[in-house]
């Protein structure tokens, strides 16, 4: 993927998709989960139509897409972002 279509990915990283996302994540998680959305089903959701890259640029782009939805979750009243450990 070339910078012009990560550039056209990341755009698409707004606070509406991402509270659309969170919440179609959301309904699919056990009963005693929901509530969260845990962020790498986001980043997956994002990267579904990604072509195969390697490694080293896909971290690149996945790195630069938490950004995004850093970004967007702060954006989103009643929302919030817990990093954890992993």
């Amino acid at each position: 993927m070339d910078e012009a279509g990560i550039e056209a990915l990341l755009a698409t990283v707004t606070p509406e998709r991402v509270r659309a996302l969170s919440a179609q994540i959301e309904a699919r998680q056990p009963e005693v989960n929901r509530g969260t959305a845990p962020l790498w089903e986001i980043l997956e959701e994002l990267m579904h139509d990604v072509p195969l890259m390697d490694a080293a640029a896909r971290y690149q782009l996945e790195l630069r897409l938490r950004k995004a939805v850093k970004v967007a979750v702060s954006m989103v009243a009643g929302m919030s972002l817990v990093e954890g450990d992993s």
